[in-house]
């Protein structure tokens, strides 16, 4: 039996693997996907993790990362606004971050089985397309939305889908000519569009739109020719800039409802416990401490300091504690985002009085989670 299995790849699931082995517990960690890969993400961490992934072994220069301080966000009307990130972050694709961590993981005594799907949890049996195994805690870390959530029959599986809150995602990867300090924001119907650099003169744009934007018969290029380009800015982008693959990575039936954070048999971290609007900005950030959270909770479970149950009211305090509230501001934001006639006075605002988009990106991210 494995002290720890971890069902998921992503950032929480190897940062939590990675602290875990590095305290001599014996973890298994499985991804349904072959390291490298691509994901849909915006790529964007926010510097409040630059400490953090110091710790867990990351040498962030030499995966060449984009080093970003300004912010920019345009309407479908035409109203732009920018100022300077109080933060700032790193541009790095999922693809090269995610095997990075991989490796790390693996140095540090996890066993790491890719190309594996999680078939059925049962108390601390896990069934998987590898075999069966056995472990003392699980951690979900398996994202946004999958089977095992299906299974565990968790609430925001069993509540239908309304419309207005079903989304997609797309990413691509482009050559641009566009400055590398700067993350910008494009508004659309029923949308919002993100392009940033990352490593290697690469550039990441990832958009999210309500699913009902995708019409019947609807092509992904269709969109946004359609919709995407009623922003000018995105119509100029989507004309000049090179797609390096030509298939967009996409993901559908994304929606930002409240999770729990566990049950009995297993805690969650990353997407699986919450996902934050991508308006933020701060996804990478919320995975990699929500992992971090929830390390120290299984820790003590491990040596034998509290019970199951009590790791897990203690891991739901501290992520509501230190998460819950950009969660919230988030979700309002995007909601405002939706509304032509709130937004456009918003950003026409903002562009004269700088201070009031600082308080706003404040409310999206946190201080430093992690002091080495």
């Amino acid at each position: 039996m494995h002290d720890v299995a971890i069902i998921g790849g992503g950032l929480a699931g190897l940062a939590s693997s990675i602290e875990l082995s590095s305290q001599g517990f014996d973890v298994v960690l499985f991804e349904k996907n072959s390291y490298p890969f691509h994901k849909v993400c915006g790529e964007y961490i926010s510097n409040e993790s630059i400490e953090y992934l110091t710790y867990l072994g990351v040498n962030l220069n030499a995966l060449g990362v984009a080093h970003i301080n300004r912010f920019s966000l345009s309407t479908e009307q035409g109203s732009q606004m920018s100022a300077q990130l109080p933060l700032g972050g790193i541009g790095i694709s999922r693809y090269r971050l995610d095997q990075e961590l991989a490796n790390i993981s693996k140095t540090k005594g996890t066993t790491l089985i890719d190309n594996t799907t999680v078939l059925e949890t049962n108390g601390n049996k896990i069934k998987t397309t590898a075999g069966d195994f056995e472990a003392q805690i699980i951690i979900g870390a398996h994202g946004k939305r999958s089977n095992i959530d299906k299974q565990l029959e968790r609430e925001f599986i069993k509540s239908p889908l309304r419309e207005n809150h079903n989304f997609i995602g797309v990413k691509y990867h482009l050559r641009a000519d566009l400055a590398k300090d700067l993350i910008e924001l494009h508004l659309f119907k029923n949308g919002y569009c993100g392009i940033s650099a990352i490593e290697e003169d690469k550039y990441c744009m990832c958009y999210l739109s309500k699913a009902s934007n995708l019409k019947p018969g609807m092509t992904i290029d269709e969109l946004e020719t359609t919709v995407l380009a009623q922003n000018p800015i995105l119509k100029d982008y989507l004309s000049r800039f090179e797609k390096i693959y030509d298939q967009p990575k996409v993901i559908s039936q994304v929606n930002f409802q409240n999770k729990e954070k566990g049950n009995s048999s297993i805690l969650f971290a990353g997407d699986a416990a919450g996902l934050i609007a991508p308006l933020s900005g701060n996804g990478m950030s919320m995975a990699l401490q929500s992992a971090h959270l929830l390390q120290k909770e299984v820790s003590n479970f491990l040596n034998h300091k509290q019970s199951h149950d009590l790791a897990l009211i203690n891991y739901s305090k501290a992520w509501n504690h230190s998460l819950i509230g950009r969660f919230r501001f988030s979700k309002l934001m995007q909601s405002v985002f939706f509304n032509p006639s709130l937004m456009n006075p918003l950003v026409k605002t903002a562009s004269i009085f700088p201070p009031l988009a600082k308080t706003i990106i404040k409310q999206t991210h946190g201080k430093a989670f992690f002091k080495g």
